[in-house]
C-alpha cells in the first residue's frame, strides 16, 4: 500500500507539473502577443514625447531672454552682444545665438560665447529666422550631425521678439545639440529586443538607425533606402498620425515629429517579444519535477513510517501467535511511545513554534526595553519639558520638566496629578478645564499654578494634546491609542506673569491673547524702518551686493503680512462672546507658533493680526503666508456638539525701508488683504513695495 501510495503521488506530482508548465508557457505567450504592439506603441510615443517635452524646455529660456531683450531692441549691436555675452545671460545655455531686428538685420551672432561675423552665418540657420521672422511664430529646426560622442541632434529654435503692445520687434535663434542616446532612453531595450529605431524625413529618406544600442548614420538621402518591411504610403500616413500594426513576423510602429517633420519608427521581431522554452529549459524543468516528487515520496514513506511499524508489530505478533492477546490499549500506547521518540508531524511542529515563542517573547522584551530606553533619553534631552500622564497619574516625565517642579526624574513617575496642586478645587477645576478643551479643540493651552516639591509655587504653561489626537495622520492597526494617555509640554512663566503685571507691559500688549497690540506693532515697524532706511545701513547693503538701486524692480527688505479671519462673526453668533475669545485665544497661539521664529506677531483688531518678517523675500514671505492659511484652515474645533471651521485673508505687502513709512506699509498691507477678500476669501495676496 505504500508503494502504490508513493508511485501514484509521484506520477500525479510529474503529470500536475508538466501540464502547469505547459499551461502557463501557452498563457504567457497569448498575453504577450496580445499585449506587444501596444506595448511598443506606448513605448515609441513616450520617446516622441520625451523629445518634444525637451524642444519646448529649450525653448522657455530663449522666450525668457527674448522678453529681456525686447526692451533694448533700439540699442546699438554692440551693446546688445554684450548682453548676450553677460556670464548671468540665458543665452550661455545655446551654443549659438543669433538677434535679427524686424527689418532682417542680423544684430548679433554669438558661437560658445564668442562673437562671429554676421555673414558667417550658416545658410540653413539664416533661412529658419527669415522665416520666423516672416510668420511671427516660434520654430524649431533640427539636423543630424555626426560627431565623436556618437549621432547628436543640432536644434535651432527660433523665437519672436515682441514689445509689451505685442508687436514683432525682431527675432532670437539659439542652437544646441543633443546626443540621441540621450534623447531615446529605449533604445538600449531595443537593442537588447533585436527592434531597430529609425529616423526618417519629410520625402522619407531616413536620416540615422539605431544598431545594436548605437545610433549610426545613415547614407546620403539621395542614395538612402527604406527597409523592405516599410511601405512609402503607410509611411505618409504616419506623418500625419501614429500608427502601428503587425505585418507577418514583424511589430510596426510611427510616430510624427510635427517640429521637425520627421518620424521615429520602429521595428521589432514578433519572436523577440514571446517568450519560448528551449531544450535547456525543458531538461531543467524536467529535472526539477522529478526532484520533486522523489521528495514527495520520501516524504510519504517518512509519514507513512508509524502505521509501516505499527504493520510490522502486527505482523511480528501474528506470526507468533499472538495476536489475540494484544490489547488495543496496548498497542495505543506503543503507538504514543513510537511518536514521542521519533518526534515528527504536529509533534515537531508544536515543539518548534513552542521555542519560537519563547524566544520571541525574549527578543520582544529586550526590544521593548531598549525602546523605553531611547525614549527617556529623547524626553531628557528635548528643548521643552516633557510629561506624559496616564488618567490622573504621570507615567513618564523628562528631565527638563522634573527640573522645574523641583523633582528628580525616577519620583515622578506614578506620581498623582493631584499632587501637584494646591488644593483639591484646584485639581478639579484643572481636570474640567482640561476635559472641556480637549473636547472643545483637541488640546489644552493655558497657564496654571502648581506646587513644586519644596511646596514653593510656580507659575507653568502647559499645552497638552492626547495621544489619539496626535497619531490621527499615523496609520493605526488593531485598537486605536487610549484616549486617556496625554502629551504634555511644560514651560515656566513665573518671570513672564510678574512683567504682565506691569503697567507698562499692559500698555503695550493685548489682554485676550498676551500678544503686542497696534500700537506695539506700529513702534515696531516704525523703528525696522528707521534701521533699515538709514543711510549708513543702506551702503552696507549695497557694498555688499544685497541691495541694488539700478534694478527697475524695487528692493525687499521684508514683508508685513496682514491676517483677517473668514466668518469669524459666526463663531460670536452661535457660541456667545466667550467661546469667540476661547477662539482667537487658540488662533493667535497657532499663528505665533507657525511663523515662529521669523515673524513678530501683533493682534491689531478684533479678528485681525499683523505679522512683521524681517529680511525676508518675497518667496520665503508667500511660503509662510501660505502655510499660515492652511494652519488655520486645517484648525478644528467644536463646543456643545457645534463644529468651527475658520479661513484667513492674508494681505502681503513687500516692504522698501526707503520708501515706506509705518502708516503706509500697515495700509498697504490693509490693502492686499481686502483684496483677499474680494477676491473670494481664504487666499494670499500680494502688494508690491512701489503701490
Amino acid at each position: 500500500m505504500l508503494r502504490s501510495m508513493v508511485l501514484i503521488a509521484m506520477v500525479a506530482v510529474l503529470l500536475v507539473g508538466a501540464g502547469a508548465a505547459g499551461w502557463m508557457a501557452y498563457s504567457m505567450r497569448k498575453v504577450v502577443m496580445e499585449g506587444a504592439l501596444p506595448a511598443q506603441t506606448k513605448a515609441l510615443e513616450y520617446a516622441a514625447r520625451s523629445l518634444t517635452f525637451r524642444v519646448e524646455q529649450q525653448q522657455k529660456p530663449l522666450h525668457n531672454l527674448a522678453m529681456v531683450l525686447s526692451e533694448h531692441m533700439q540699442d546699438s549691436p554692440e551693446s546688445m552682444e554684450a548682453t548676450l555675452r553677460q556670464p548671468a545671460s540665458l543665452a550661455q545655455q545655446f551654443e549659438q545665438v543669433q538677434l535679427a531686428n524686424d527689418k532682417g538685420q542680423l544684430l548679433a551672432n554669438l558661437h560658445k560665447e564668442q562673437a562671429k561675423p554676421l555673414h558667417q552665418l550658416d545658410e540653413p540657420l539664416r533661412e529658419v529666422l527669415k522665416k520666423a521672422l516672416a510668420e511671427g511664430k516660434p520654430m524649431t529646426q533640427a539636423w543630424v550631425r555626426s560627431s565623436d560622442a556618437g549621432l547628436q541632434l543640432k536644434f535651432h529654435s527660433v523665437v519672436p521678439v515682441r514689445d509689451a503692445q505685442g508687436k514683432l520687434k525682431g527675432v532670437l535663434g539659439g542652437t544646441y545639440k543633443v546626443p540621441l542616446t540621450v534623447l531615446f532612453s529605449l533604445e538600449v531595450a531595443s537593442a537588447n529586443a533585436g527592434s531597430q529605431l529609425l529616423l526618417v524625413d519629410r520625402d522619407l529618406h531616413p536620416l540615422a538607425f539605431s544598431s545594436k544600442g548605437e545610433w549610426q548614420l545613415s547614407a546620403a538621402p539621395g542614395g538612402a533606402a527604406l527597409p523592405k518591411e516599410l511601405d512609402p504610403v503607410w509611411l505618409k500616413t504616419a506623418q500625419a498620425g501614429a500608427v502601428s500594426e503587425q505585418r507577418s513576423n514583424k511589430l510596426l510602429s510611427a510616430m510624427p515629429l510635427p517640429w521637425a517633420q520627421w518620424t521615429l519608427l520602429k521595428m521589432s521581431d514578433v519572436q523577440e517579444w514571446v517568450p519560448g522554452i528551449s531544450s535547456k529549459m525543458m531538461g531543467w524543468l524536467a529535472a526539477a519535477l522529478l526532484a520533486v516528487a522523489l521528495v514527495l515520496g520520501v516524504v510519504l514513506c517518512l509519514i507513512a513510517y508509524p502505521l509501516t511499524a505499527l504493520f510490522r508489530t502486527a505482523e511480528w505478533a501474528e506470526r507468533r501467535g499472538l495476536m489475540l492477546e494484544v490489547d488495543s490499549s496496548v498497542r495505543g500506547a506503543n503507538w504514543w511511545q513510537a511518536l514521542s521518540d521519533h518526534d515528527w508531524g504536529e509533534a515537531q511542529t508544536l515543539r518548534t513554534a513552542l521555542q519560537a515563542l519563547g524566544g520571541g517573547y525574549e527578543v520582544h522584551g529586550e526590544r521593548e526595553r531598549q525602546l523605553e530606553l531611547q525614549l527617556q533619553t529623547l524626553m531628557d534631552y528635548a528643548p521643552v519639558g516633557l510629561i506624559v500622564t496616564h488618567g490622573s497619574k504621570v507615567q513618564r516625565v523628562g528631565m527638563q520638566a522634573a527640573r522645574v517642579l523641583g523633582y528628580q526624574p525616577r519620583e515622578m513617575p506614578g506620581l498623582p496629578v493631584r499632587a501637584l496642586c494646591a488644593t483639591d478645587a484646584d485639581y478639579e477645576d484643572l481636570m474640567e478645564r482640561v476635559r472641556r478643551a480637549l473636547d472643545t479643540y483637541g488640546q489644552f493651552d493655558s497657564e496654571v499654578c502648581f506646587v513644586r516639591k519644596d511646596s514653593r509655587p510656580i507659575w507653568v504653561r502647559i499645552h497638552g494634546q492626547s495621544m489619539q489626537r496626535m497619531s490621527r495622520v499615523w496609520e493605526l492597526t488593531g485598537k486605536e491609542l487610549d484616549e486617556h494617555y496625554l502629551v504634555w509640554e511644560l514651560e515656566d512663566v513665573t518671570t513672564q506673569r510678574q512683567l504682565r503685571e506691569q503697567s507698562s507691559w499692559k500698555a503695550m500688549h493685548d489682554p485676550l491673547t498676551r500678544l503686542p497690540n497696534r500700537t506695539a506693532f506700529a513702534l515696531r515697524l516704525k523703528e525696522w524702518l528707521r534701521e533699515y532706511a538709514s543711510p549708513d545701513y543702506l551702503e552696507s547693503l549695497s557694498a555688499a551686493g544685497t541691495v541694488s538701486r539700478t534694478t527697475a524692480e524695487p528692493a525687499v527688505h521684508g514683508i508685513v503680512l496682514y491676517v483677517d479671519l473668514d466668518h469669524f462673526s459666526q463663531v460670536n453668533r452661535q457660541g456667545g462672546r466667550e467661546v469667540g475669545d476661547e477662539v482667537l485665544g487658540h488662533i493667535a497661539r497657532l499663528i505665533e507658533s507657525t511663523v515662529r521664529p521669523h515673524g513678530w506677531v501683533a493682534r491689531v483688531g478684533g479678528d485681525e493680526f499683523a505679522i512683521l518678517m524681517a529680511g525676508v523675500s518675497r518667496e520665503e514671505g508667500m511660503r509662510h503666508a501660505q502655510l499660515l492659511c492652511m494652519a488655520i484652515q486645517d484648525w478644528d474645533g467644536s463646543y456643545q456638539g457645534q463644529r468651527y471651521m475658520l479661513s484667513a485673508s492674508i494681505g502681503m505687502l513687500l516692504l522698501d525701508a526707503s520708501y515706506h513709512t509705518a502708516a503706509t506699509a500697515f495700509k498697504g498691507a490693509d490693502m492686499a488683504c481686502y483684496a483677499a477678500k474680494r477676491k473670494g476669501r481664504n487666499r494670499v495676496e500680494v502688494m508690491a513695495a512701489s503701490v
